[in-house]
């Protein structure tokens, strides 16, 4: 029977300090929490804590759109502005030169300006010329060939 005492109370010896060593663990680890808080107060420093997450949330929620709409404004006008439509016409030049070597390329935004460069060859020389093009037109006249460039690029679509 002394036995059975001794043994429940090692056991209860035992138990005490396994509670102490927990008491303590927890202890410093509320202890580190309360060194966040300038007053000591945990309770309200996780509410201010908690309520400046809020705040930035509606900030953020409330310049989401307006920023997303200037952003997507201004890639729109970008892509307005950039070289999207082409057109080709492969041609003979000159009567002694076969193959279709010679070409008319019209590269246009979506406003229609931009320029043709016209390649002609043939068998002696090879020359390359360059036509502004504004809204569609070009201040000269322009050969059949970059006419039908022109036509084909304007007619292109990308977007």
């Amino acid at each position: 029977m002394e036995q059975i005492y001794l043994i429940i109370t090692a056991v209860l010896v035992v138990l005490v300090i396994i509670s102490i060593i927990i008491g303590i663990n927890n202890s410093s680890k509320i202890n580190s929490i309360l060194d966040y808080s300038e007053d000591g107060d945990l309770v309200e420093n996780l509410d201010k804590y908690y309520n400046n997450i809020r705040e930035l949330q509606k900030k953020l929620k409330m310049s989401q759109p307006v920023n997303m709409s200037e952003r997507i404004s201004g890639c729109e006008a970008k892509n307005n502005l950039s070289l999207s439509k082409i057109g080709i016409y492969h041609f003979d030049a000159f009567d002694d030169v076969k193959g279709n070597q010679s070409f008319a390329l019209a590269v246009l935004n979506q406003y229609n300006d931009g320029f043709i460069i016209t390649s002609l060859y043939g068998n002696t020389s090879s020359n390359t010329y360059v036509r502004s093009i504004k809204e569609g037109k070009a201040e000269i006249k322009l050969l059949d060939e970059e006419q039908e460039a022109l036509s084909k690029a304007m007619a292109s679509n990308i977007n």
